[in-house]
């Protein structure tokens, strides 16, 4: 019978298409000197780096390497090194999830990976129920994806920071805002670029034409055409204005309504203006944002030759968000008038460079923050003004705070009046909740923050909460610290301490549901550190000796998961066990992946991934 070897090249290499990168690579190459050829050639490597991974770090510039000649590019050292990529990701997550030791250090180490490491993560993601360790594989994959998408974001951003007064790149400064908030979505920046440029498309081809039009034509056609297909504004403004996702560029395009606030639908129209010719950019004017239009140099906006050849370009006002119609600068100027603007006013009337938009869309954000949280008497309405197409709306309401934060001090100078108060605020929910962002404020809040200290004309010392390099190696100390060990070694501790490791309570008191994740038998002392006591169960805190000197009993105390804090003090005597898994909030089982493997449904308990902290529990 004839071998494999009798065949032709060419059928060779077409059953190559057939095998596996990986079985090429062991089996294929080392029949022979031929077979390893025709196993190397760049064509074959280029679709095997097409079909294996997905996301490439822009470093790779993969989209020109697609489009260039095939022999031109080393594609099998390309798919070597991204294997070897994802093979280090996967080595750091195992080693995440078998010890609490060094754990942010290898996170930030995944991190730095960018893209080349999303394949790999969003796998983790979407990992079975059955496997073993499902929760925390999930949670820590999900956290390094977050952060590796916050990081893009953040980049966009500082970027501005040489050229304060570029208008160019809104669709992608605005668009790194959805990134907090993206977790295994598809509508990532590029998605955000490809779907105005589906969009512009889109209108070239349903509005024929449209070369022979003048650029106020052009404008008009645009946004009537966007309005028509419910692309700006938003179904019962009274109502829903506050709602979290019409601050988002990415979900405005995305969402089925695609329901957004003046700002992101002026940015709308303005990104596929641009794309379509047009010179366009969002006007910042008071309470409610508009598009202008500018004419090309040398015409009028209806494409009469302008006879001044030093004349400031025409321009045109427009509302995408509420009208169909150009908006007369006129009635732009009297509004100012109304709103007490009399001097300075012309500066609305300009385009504004992108950070300005960028600060006023972390405004919006904070507006959206604020009034979700003071609508407290309708449950059902503050659950709609959170909804995001994916992820927690709690914890992705605090992301997309947290957004807001990164914005206003990448956006503005550090010699700003806010700078330092937003720099404290922000500080502060970065140690509690964002810890595995430390690689990105070593890389782009440091620069800022020590630009800022040394600018001041009367220096302080800045320690603590206030120093950024001290909350750093705070957080290093934290990751590096080796673990204290607590065991039920006496018949008393057994005794004292009732609950266990992962069992799921009720405080009587305040009615949350919470997970233990941490005990100490004698008081507060040995309890994982750090840890946080809630304004309101100050009252539980141990007195010793008591009052007139007598001393108090030590109560059992023990830290608790909860959705807001991860170590909560709470004292035993409050404590009721609940035995029924649908009581317990969906956010906590996400949550519980950072202590905890899986969810035992019988016992109603989380599986510890603490053992080397508590090891008979």
């Amino acid at each position: 019978m004839p071998s494999l070897g009798d065949f032709p090249d060419e059928i060779i290499r077409h059953v190559l298409w057939f095998v596996s990168p990986e079985d090429n690579l062991a089996v294929v190459q080392h029949l022979s000197r031929r077979f390893y050829h025709l196993g190397s050639e760049s064509l074959l490597w280029r679709q095997y780096c097409r079909t294996s991974f997905t996301y490439w770090h822009p470093d790779h510039d993969i989209e020109n390497k697609f489009l260039s000649i095939p022999s031109s590019v080393a594609w099998k050292d390309l798919w070597i090194a991204r294997k070897r990529s994802t093979t280090k990701v996967s080595r750091l997550l195992d080693g995440i999830l078998s010890t609490k030791v060094g754990q942010l250090s290898k996170l930030q180490q995944i991190c730095l990976l960018g893209y080349d490491a999303k394949d790999y993560l969003l796998e983790q993601c979407h990992i079975d129920d059955s496997a073993e360790d499902v929760l925390a594989r999930r949670y820590y994959a999900n956290s390094a994806l977050d952060s590796i998408h916050r990081g893009i974001a953040v980049d966009v951003w500082s970027k501005y920071q040489s050229n304060p007064l570029s208008t160019r790149g809104l669709d992608r400064a605005l668009g790194a805002f959805d990134m907090f908030v993206l977790h295994d979505q598809l509508q990532d920046l590029d998605y955000i670029s490809r779907s105005f440029d589906s969009l512009a498309t889109r209108f070239r081809q349903e509005c024929p034409g449209l070369e022979d039009m003048s650029t106020r034509q052009k404008a008009l056609a645009l946004v009537r055409w966007l309005r028509a297909n419910n692309l700006t504004g938003m179904h019962e403004p009274d109502t829903n204005y506050r709602n979290l996702r019409n601050c988002l560029i990415g979900h405005a395009l995305s969402e089925d309504e695609h329901p957004s606030l003046p700002l992101i639908s002026s940015a709308i129209f303005c990104c596929v203006a641009e794309r379509l010719g047009m010179t366009s950019a969002c006007c910042s004017f008071p309470t409610h944002a508009h598009a202008s239009v500018f004419a090309p140099p040398g015409l009028t906006l209806d494409g009469v030759e302008e006879n001044n050849p030093n004349a400031e370009l025409e321009s045109m006002f427009l509302d995408p968000f509420g009208s169909d119609e150009e908006v007369t600068l006129l009635d732009l100027r009297m509004k100012l008038v109304e709103f007490g603007w009399t001097q300075t006013a012309e500066a609305f009337l300009k385009a504004s460079p992108v950070l300005v938009i960028v600060q006023r869309a972390a405004q919006n954000i904070k507006g959206a923050h604020a009034e979700i949280h003071n609508t407290t008497d309708n449950e059902a309405r503050v659950e709609e003004m959170k909804r995001l197409r994916t992820g927690h709306p709690d914890l992705n309401l605090e992301a997309a705070y947290y957004s807001s934060m990164w914005a206003d001090l990448l956006t503005k100078r550090t010699s700003s009046l806010h700078w330092d108060a937003n720099l404290n605020s922000f500080l502060n929910r970065f140690a509690l909740s964002w810890s595995e962002d430390a690689w990105i404020v070593e890389k782009y809040l440091v620069p800022l923050y020590d630009a800022f200290v040394n600018a001041q004309q009367q220096q302080r010392q800045r320690d603590g909460w206030e120093s950024v390099h001290e909350i750093l190696a705070m957080l290093r100390n934290l990751d590096n610290r080796r673990p204290t060990v607590s065991r039920r070694y006496t018949e008393e501790i057994c005794t004292r301490v009732r609950y266990k490791i992962g069992q799921v309570f009720r405080h009587k008191r305040y009615g949350y549901i919470g997970i233990i994740n941490g005990w100490d038998a004698t008081g507060t002392s040995s309890l994982p550190t750090p840890h946080y006591l809630a304004g309101e169960e100050t009252d539980e805190e141990t007195l010793t000796p008591g009052e007139y000197g007598r001393s108090r009993p030590v109560k059992t105390f023990y830290t608790c998961l909860r959705p807001t804090v991860d170590r909560l003090r709470v004292s035993q005597d409050n404590m009721e066990i609940i035995t029924d898994p649908s009581l317990i909030p969906e956010t906590l089982f996400y949550l519980a992946g950072k202590f905890f493997k899986r969810f035992d449904r019988d016992t109603c308990t989380f599986v510890s991934n603490l053992k080397e902290y508590y090891p008979d529990d």
